[in-house]
């Protein structure tokens, strides 16, 4: 039945009645509307009054990687309140997760006239032209009555096929205007995408002919929610599974499991290098195939494909062959693709018990030799991120959920955690992005609220995002940040040092005559209102970590880290292509 609304009560009307708890903003004269609407909505939808629109915009994106089911709001002003959000909505984007961005707009009958925060040298309100290349689609609202056709159009854009943000931009007197409408119901589920049972068919074949089959998942298996098919499929041919580097893929297999291999690439594993350089057949799901995990497509050191027959298996058809010659190519959803595949290798045969194979034991070889040098590692020095990592993983509960952001505890982190569970471990590994794991780790709390959420930053990323410690403060929100404090940007350090002969600039975080200048992180902590605790050894970190979940608010832990070449990073087992200083003559 249709009823009177403004436009923002209508969208309020919509988003409560699709289920939608959050919107993260800044209010600002461009989207005040908005904002003073969810005042009267506030049993339903809480308001989250962000410091940072990109911070607002990593909350609703490890909010909806923490769930993969009811996406978040993010609404900013007009101007740089949204072009502030660019960053977080090509981290969203180019890791096939979502939000929806709901950003006010100047005036219709203004367009092209250049007014106070108006891009228009180019095109009138350029800013959603601008913004269209980081987004799966963008809505310009110009009349109110065009509400009920775009907001479940956009809510069903940002989660249907590959999911990925997208952006509603409201003038300022459209959010007043008055319409007379039906609020609509949201979305109906499109269901899955089953596969053409003749590609299954050729690929279960090659599978079971296989000496040295390979398994590599992406993060649309953790999408899909198809962890369980994965095994299964695993099991049955025998096969050693890993994941890719980028986006959310630990966790779409059990870490402990005895046929996982951890990640190939540049800093992924000895074994999973090894293992894919040498597989006759690779059954590829959801995964894009980037550099960090192909070792930037170097031949002979992580793939050889060819002669490699490559099964690739992908929601997104354009991802099929785009790096990789595919000798079967299976556009289908994760889950349902998996399970119609384990259906047909049931039907063609059945492999014995995979533990009596070469290939098993040849896996388990070099997964003993690769953990004796990962735990080399964490005794070259007594708090390296390796022996870090070993801490948090003992102290934590398997179900805590885990984000991280670029440079070393990206790196580190990916190559040494183990996943248990799926949508436990955010990171931003394909936009890779400095400042993404507190902002996720908030809105992975939200979202999952019985769960323990910790953010493991460097300090330079730190010093981007602290500002919401405020918003954690002011929402009593219990989230743990774990501060690898290494004193500069020494990821990049480390590759100035390898590459460029050793020469050094801006990555230190030292002055004119050589001494560290860092923060003083307490100071700003407990500034904020947080809890601070400091750990300068392996038993203070884990300590300090096994209060630091107890506590009823935020909590930093501060963990100085060593940062002296080569034991600051990681080992690396594969290559990644990046510019040299050549040696002068």
């Amino acid at each position: 039945m249709s009823a009177e609304f403004t436009g923002v009560k209508f969208i309020a009307e919509y988003f409560r009645k699709s289920g939608i708890k959050h919107v993260f903003g800044i209010p600002g004269h461009g989207n005040a509307a908005i904002v003073d609407e969810l005042i009267d909505y506030s049993s339903d939808i809480q308001f989250v009054p962000i410091k940072h629109e990109q911070w607002g915009g990593h909350m609703a994106d490890g909010y909806f990687r923490a769930n993969r089911k009811v996406p978040a709001v993010v609404t900013t002003s007009v101007g740089p309140g949204a072009t502030n959000l660019a960053t977080a909505l090509a981290t969203a984007y180019v890791d096939s997760s979502t939000f929806i961005a709901l950003t006010g707009e100047i005036q219709t009958y203004f367009f092209g006239m250049g007014i106070f925060q108006e891009i228009e040298r180019q095109n009138s309100i350029d800013y959603i032209n601008a913004m269209r290349h980081l987004v799966k689609r963008t809505y310009l609202v110009s009349n109110a009555r065009q509400l009920p056709r775009i907001l479940p159009n956009a809510h069903r854009e940002a989660l249907s096929g590959r999911p990925g943000p997208v952006l509603i931009d409201l003038p300022m007197e459209i959010q007043v205007e008055k319409i007379r409408a039906q609020v609509p119901d949201p979305p109906v589920a499109l269901g899955r995408l089953f596969p053409d049972p003749s590609d299954v068919k050729k690929a279960a074949q090659l599978l079971l002919n296989a000496e040295r089959p390979l398994i590599l998942i992406g993060g649309g298996v953790v999408m899909a929610d198809a962890q369980d098919e994965v095994v299964k499929v695993a099991e049955f041919l025998g096969a050693p599974v890993a994941s890719s580097f980028r986006g959310d893929a630990k966790g779409g297999f059990p870490e402990d499991h005895e046929l996982y291999i951890f990640s190939p690439g540049n800093i992924g594993s000895l074994v999973a290098n090894k293992l894919a350089l040498d597989a006759d057949v690779i059954l590829a799901v959801g995964t894009t195939f980037s550099d960090e995990t192909t070792s930037s497509y170097a031949p002979d050191v992580t793939f050889n494909i060819p002669p490699t027959k490559l099964i690739h298996m992908d929601l997104d058809p354009r991802e099929i062959g785009k790096n990789y010659p595919t000798t079967v190519g299976i556009n289908s959803d994760a889950k349902a693709g998996l399970a119609s595949l384990l259906d047909i290798l049931s039907q063609l045969g059945k492999k014995g018990d995979y533990h009596d194979s070469a290939h098993y034991k040849r896996m388990k070889q070099l997964k003993d030799q690769w953990f004796e040098e990962m735990e080399s590692l964490r005794t070259q020095t007594p708090m390296g991120i390796p022996n870090a990592a070993k801490i948090m993983r003992g102290v934590l509960p398997k179900s805590a959920i885990v984000s991280v952001s670029a440079g070393l505890p990206q790196e580190m982190m990916a190559q040494l955690w183990v996943t248990s569970e799926p949508r436990t471990f955010l990171s931003s590994g394909g936009y890779s992005t400095m400042g993404f794991a507190f902002p996720a780790a908030m809105g992975a709390k939200l979202a999952q609220p019985d769960r323990v959420a910790v953010a493991v930053e460097g300090d330079g990323s730190f010093m981007m995002n602290n500002v919401e410690l405020l918003t954690a403060v002011q929402l009593k929100l219990p989230v743990v940040i774990v501060v690898l404090n290494n004193f500069g940007w020494i990821s990049i350090r480390d590759l100035q040092m390898r590459n460029f002969g050793g020469r050094i600039i801006g990555t230190d975080f030292k002055d004119s005559v050589g001494k560290v200048r860092t923060p003083d992180f307490e100071k700003i902590v407990t500034g904020y209102g947080a809890e601070y605790m400091r750990a300068e050894n392996p038993t203070e970190l884990s300590q300090t970590l096994s209060q630091a979940i107890k506590a009823e608010g935020p909590a930093v832990v501060e963990a100085i880290i060593e940062n002296k070449f080569p034991y600051s990073g990681p080992k690396a087992y594969g290559y990644w292509d990046l510019p040299s200083r050549q040696k002068e003559n």
